[in-house]
């Protein structure tokens, strides 16, 4: 028996009008293309991204589809969803589903989700569970992780726009005042500190430890959290090795790899990789200064391998 190829085109139309132009073009494919070929269509913002220890998926909840079910996976246009594109190809990729445009896998790393992906991809999978899409399904899954979460800003830095929940009304509450950031609904890791591991042209160099002062969820200085340097001998190596590997799998030279270990169970979790780690600002600057110079000078000396 023949097996029957699957076609998705993912539309970005969030508009009514948008959408039904979007629903005509996908009639007009499936008359043209035959019945051995079938075709499903959606709007690229209906997704559900989902990714934990134990694996990832990107769905669409109300159709009951996840895109490893497709052949090919056609993203006909963009817009502002350059994030979403972006964790799409690389799921595809790793699924070895063809796709298009190509060029859509070369996005920079500037947000949490497809940066969880990648390093997913490539093994780093000590990541909290995160769902990304939808509000009305955020807050279906709400309960799947315990009732409690953190909900954060897709883009954010410096510990903006970042929440502990506990309802579906403080979710919706949050979205609703802040119509145009993109939120992640991540498992509530508990905590009293978190590392930030400094690595620099793939070795870690330093790890400073963050302290909140209680008034709220969070560990950054910058909001409020106090920071001690930590010996790189009293880190576990399975820790620096983690957080090396984040960097090198995003390809930066200088990254702040944000670890929080689980204070009930001892397990750690990478939260971030920063591609901005304040260097030049924060604690210890004049640490980090000289660290920084070292790799300068270091990527200096070193011989180019371009010919």
């Amino acid at each position: 028996m023949t097996h029957m190829k699957k076609v998705l085109l993912i539309a970005r139309a969030r508009s009514d009008e948008a959408k039904q132009k979007a629903n005509n073009f996908a009639d007009r494919i499936r008359a043209l293309i035959g019945d051995d070929i079938a075709i499903e269509n959606c709007e690229i913002t209906e997704l559900m991204f989902e990714v934990s220890q134990d694996g990832m998926a990107i769905y669409h909840p109300q159709k009951g589809f996840d895109l490893r079910e497709f052949d090919l996976v056609v993203i006909r246009h963009i817009g502002a969803y350059a994030v979403e594109a972006h964790a799409i190809t690389l799921y595809c990729q790793h699924l070895g589903i063809k796709y298009t445009d190509e060029y859509l896998n070369r996005l920079l790393l500037d947000n949490k989700l497809s940066t969880e992906f990648l390093l997913w991809l490539h093994g780093v999978t000590q990541q909290p569970r995160t769902f990304y899409g939808p509000t009305d399904e955020l807050v279906k899954k709400l309960d799947d992780l315990g009732g409690k979460a953190v909900l954060k800003d897709n883009e954010g830095s410096k510990g903006r726009l970042n929440f502990v929940v506990h309802s579906a009304d403080e979710i919706r509450a949050i979205t609703t005042e802040h119509a145009d950031v993109h939120f992640l609904l991540q498992e509530f890791i508990p905590n009293d500190s978190d590392l930030r591991v400094l690595v620099l042209n793939g070795k870690p160099k330093l790890v400073i430890k963050r302290s909140g002062d209680g008034s709220t969820h969070l560990n950054n200085t910058s909001q409020g959290g106090q920071a001690a340097i930590v010996p790189l001998s009293e880190i576990s190596e399975s820790i620096l090795d983690v957080a090396t590997r984040a960097a090198n799998i995003t390809k930066l030279q200088v990254a702040g790899v944000d670890v929080v270990i689980n204070k009930e169970t001892g397990a750690f979790s990478i939260l971030e990789v920063n591609n901005a780690p304040q260097i030049s600002s924060g604690s210890f600057m004049e640490e980090k200064a000289a660290l920084y110079t070292d790799m300068l000078r270091e990527m200096l000396e070193k011989p180019s391998t371009e010919s």
